[in-house]
């Protein structure tokens, strides 16, 4: 058996280094990668099941997955392997990336509500995004805002990664009131809106 440990790696990571484990060892049948949360379960056997693998999925505990493939005599072999395109599995994904504290330039609190609002929103949503994502004034909703911290704590326990930029928490004087999420720096930031499709509310 082959054990894949991604936890703490953000899609489409845990598809590509899978894909890589299946393509360079084309005799193991059986493969135990361990994930951090629910949407790259969902890639992952999204793969598996488009390679004809057989997928198991159990949670092991608090934001800690470990899905189980095994290959059979249907499955694809590993030049098909190859071919396989990661985007495959991962082309639902998206992340949401906040660069404000409100959405619009129009009356400044209702602009707030609105982007509250909109915080909310993504809690309701059936396909939660990858990750959100925070910048500039944006890390007054990680910082200040208790309605969107609590939101975000609700999504983050979800297995939603929540990010703010620590470029923009020193220079808004936050660094030290974080209330949900990670420190991330403008390559993570970069890196996320290149592999994932990106909404912005404001």
């Amino acid at each position: 058996m082959r054990e894949i440990d991604v936890l703490g790696k953000a899609c489409p990571i845990p598809v590509i280094e899978t894909k890589k484990a299946l393509r360079e060892n084309p005799d193991e049948k059986e493969f135990e990668i361990l994930v951090d949360n629910e949407v790259s379960t969902e890639n992952l056997t999204k793969m598996a099941n488009e390679l004809k693998i057989n997928s198991k999925v159990e949670k092991l505990a608090d934001r800690k997955y470990k899905v189980t493939l095994e290959k059979t005599e249907e499955s694809r072999d590993h030049r098909e392997i190859e071919d396989y395109s990661v985007n495959s599995a991962t082309s639902n994904n998206y992340v949401v990336i906040v660069n404000s504290d409100k959405i619009g330039d129009g009356d400044e609190d209702f602009s707030k509500q609105l982007l509250e609002g909109f915080i909310y929103s993504v809690t309701e949503q059936d396909h939660l995004p990858v990750e959100i994502i925070f910048f500039n004034r944006g890390v007054y909703l990680t910082t200040e805002n208790e309605k969107t911290i609590e939101d975000l704590k609700n999504l983050e326990s979800r297995g939603v990664r929540v990010y703010s930029c620590g470029l923009c928490l020193d220079h808004y004087g936050k660094k030290d009131e974080l209330k949900v999420g990670e420190i991330t720096n403008m390559y993570k930031i970069v890196e996320a809106m290149r592999s994932n499709h990106a909404i912005y509310p404001c």
